[in-house]
């Protein structure tokens, strides 16, 4: 009998030393092929190749780095999610085939991931990386440095719900980035085997600017040009290994087919606009078809602001991450002829719901939606589980309102006609994203999350609308879905993948 195998590890007084190899961590930077500086109205697609011949790529240990120049005459405050809502869409591809794609980058960063996500000790983090307030004070310069003074900020408490000002970035002003790549091959914890790619063609890194005046929030209106992007790279961590150990990769390989298989989890984006003044029930298409669909997540927003009056400009408002509800009272997910969760998760409809009895029911509406979105997340056992999402914050959309600590007066869409279309300079931080965990329905397959695809079932959001309507003007309801994804290494030097 093996005795290491045969007792636990904590009494195994033969295991001395982890198992390891002779490998030297060495810090490499990754640049653009196709250009110095980037624009959306010149070279605005960054793409950045990443190989060796004799080093695997630690991901998990590796970032982005990247400058941006205000290169116009009116001052910038960036939206929430930093670095990530500068990007319209992340790409990865090898000889011109796409690997993986995540549209929407931007709103799902903004919307979704960093609202839910990033607690104010994270923000504080985002201050440092990525332009954010995170106790600052939203001003230009160095006086973006200092501390905030309580009055008509609500004090610190809330300075970190709050936006950053307009005046963050000055006239010609040149700020760096730093943060992570996002997409699943560069979230799982595996190195990436790159003396395995064909070196002719290698793993390339494909970021699509958005326009200027929808990642932020200008003094007035900008050209869609006005920021560029210079002196990109990516610092990847290169684990060196001899000449051995990629042989005994090799051998890996070929003993699984001729593959080596990766798995993690990607993203995709999928919208469908809601009529304004709709109501009842609203089937939003989902025609992305997975075989573990692991969860589901989505806003409500508007692409052109026209009920906002004065504020309804991009370029006036925090667009990439305000959303609202569209006075929804439920949702679930229709994948075939079955529904997911059985009952529909409710939603509070009209402002009132949120914080005040109506209709027989209780205060506190938003906590279902707002739980639901942390166990979508897998956050729900933390101890702050939904991030930056609070009572002036998850909801809300009238900034007037909200400094006088009333979330009442709206419902995150002005779906009831209220006077303000979003967040605007140091307002508060209008967020909405709802969450629904899809990984607990099916336990009997090997991924255990919902499968669309080996049926080619129809998958739908049903979401019900109350009697008030969804607003004054269309929505959209940006989707997006967590699967499992795997990659696979080829002895070809090629990469493929299943979903």
């Amino acid at each position: 009998m093996d005795l290491e195998r045969s007792i636990p590890r904590s009494i195994n007084y033969q295991d001395v030393l982890p198992v390891a190899v002779p490998a030297v961590a060495r810090r490499r930077k990754f640049y653009p092929v196709n250009g110095t500086t980037f624009n959306f109205l010149g070279t605005n697609e960054i793409r950045v190749p990443i190989h060796s011949v004799n080093s695997m790529l630690d991901p998990q240990h590796s970032y982005i780095e990247f400058f941006i120049q205000n290169n116009g005459a009116r001052t910038v405050g960036f939206d929430i999610g930093g670095g990530h809502t500068l990007f319209d869409e992340i790409r990865l591809e090898q000889g011109g085939r796409v690997l993986a794609r995540e549209d929407e980058h931007n709103r799902l960063h903004a919307g979704i991931l960093s609202a839910a996500q990033v607690n104010s000790d994270g923000q504080l983090t985002e201050s440092a990386t990525q332009v954010q307030r995170g106790l600052n004070n939203g001003g230009g310069g160095e006086a973006n440095q200092l501390a905030p003074a309580p009055g008509g900020l609500l004090g610190d408490a809330y300075c970190n719900l709050r936006h950053s000002g307009a005046g963050q970035v000055g006239a010609g002003g040149f700020v760096k980035f730093t943060m992570a790549m996002s997409t699943g091959l560069f979230t799982q914890d595996k190195l990436l085997p790159l003396p395995l790619v064909d070196q002719n063609a290698p793993l390339t890194m494909v970021f699509q600017m958005s326009r200027s005046d929808r990642v932020a929030i200008w003094s007035a209106a900008p050209l869609a040009g006005e920021l560029n992007i210079v002196r990109f790279n990516y610092i990847a961590q290169m684990i060196e290994v001899g000449g051995d150990v990629i042989q005994q990769v090799r051998m890996m390989q070929e003993m699984g087919g001729g593959q080596l298989t990766i798995s993690s989890t990607d993203i995709e984006n999928s919208q469908q606009t809601i009529a304004a003044g709709t109501t009842g029930e609203v089937p939003i298409r989902i025609p992305l078809r997975k075989r573990s669909i692991k969860s589901l997540l989505f806003n409500i927003h508007s692409n052109d602001f026209a009920n906002g009056g004065a504020n309804g400009f991009e370029h006036f408002c925090y667009s990439q991450s305000f959303a609202g509800n569209a006075s929804m009272e439920s949702y679930q997910l229709k994948v075939g002829s079955v529904v997911y969760p059985p009952t529909p998760i409710n939603c509070w409809g009209s402002p009132a719901r949120a914080v005040t009895a109506a209709r027989g029911l209780p205060i506190g509406e938003r906590g279902e939606c707002a739980l639901e979105l942390a166990k979508a997340l897998g956050s729900l056992g933390f101890t702050n589980p939904t991030g930056r999402l609070a009572g002036i914050t998850y909801g809300c959309s009238t900034p007037a309102a909200v400094a006088l600590g009333d979330s009442a007066l709206a419902d995150g869409d002005n779906g009831n006609g209220a006077a303000r279309v979003a967040a605007g300079d140091r307002d508060p931080q209008c967020v909405c994203p709802f969450g629904l965990d899809l990984d607990s329905f099916q336990h009997t397959a090997i991924e255990s999350g919902i499968d669309s695809e080996t049926m080619a079932m129809e998958t739908n959001l049903i979401i019900t609308i109350a009697a008030a309507g969804a607003g004054l003007e269309d929505k959209t309801v940006s989707s997006f879905i967590v699967f499992d994804k795997h990659y696979y290494f080829n002895s070809d030097g090629s990469v493929t993948f299943s979903e």
